[in-house]
């Protein structure tokens, strides 16, 4: 009776943790399949036109800067098998660039998809890279920064939400989202971006 007691226990056991497996490999799947839904929104040129004009007709002071924002994906085997550069700019002068970075997106078990963003040692050297992208096969880690805190990104309806890893950033608790990205709009910070093209 105690040897058929054992053998049920560890049939329990052993179906509990194959549950668990396939929970956790269905969670795997699900977060793979979010951030092939995030990569796809993502890239395009984008301004906050609308947000300046807003700003304008409200008298805002100050108002939100006029920028332009292009996005590529970029194949930077270095960075991640998921890598996109990002050039800031003035909105009426392309030559006046603001900021250079690079994004890189990966699936983590335990936190779900994870963005490192990436600021560059030399900008100048990668600037306009959106009108080369072969140049970004050559980046090495040697040539970027990581910023400090990483994004996790959240699906929530049909947008997703970019929110300080807290285990990077303790400050970034229950803080507000940094980042929000929908069909044909992205926010970063309190700039709201659409897309052009």
């Amino acid at each position: 009776m105690a040897e058929s007691a054992r053998a049920a226990t560890a049939a329990a056991t052993a179906m509990a943790v194959l549950g668990l497996l396939g929970a956790c490999a269905d969670q795997s799947k699900l977060r793979e399949s979010e951030q092939t839904q995030l990569l796809a929104l993502l890239p395009g040129r984008y301004d906050n036109s609308d947000q300046a004009a807003s700003d304008a007709d409200r008298g805002a002071r100050p108002p939100h800067e006029l920028i332009a924002l292009i996005i590529v994906r970029v194949y930077t085997p270095r960075l991640g098998h998921h890598v996109f550069y990002a050039q800031e700019m003035a909105a009426d002068d392309p030559r006046r660039v603001m900021s250079q970075k690079m994004y890189s997106f990966q699936v983590d078990e335990k936190r779900g998809i994870v963005e490192t963003v990436y600021q560059f040692v030399e900008p100048l050297r990668w600037r306009d890279g959106q009108r080369n992208t072969e140049l970004f096969t050559s980046v090495v880690t040697e040539d970027v920064q990581a910023e400090g805190c990483q994004l996790l990104w959240k699906k929530n309806g049909e947008r997703f939400i970019g929110t300080h890893d807290p285990s990077v950033c303790p400050d970034a608790a229950g803080a507000a989202p940094q980042a929000e990205l929908a069909a044909g709009v992205l926010s970063i910070g309190d700039y709201k971006f659409r897309k052009t093209r």
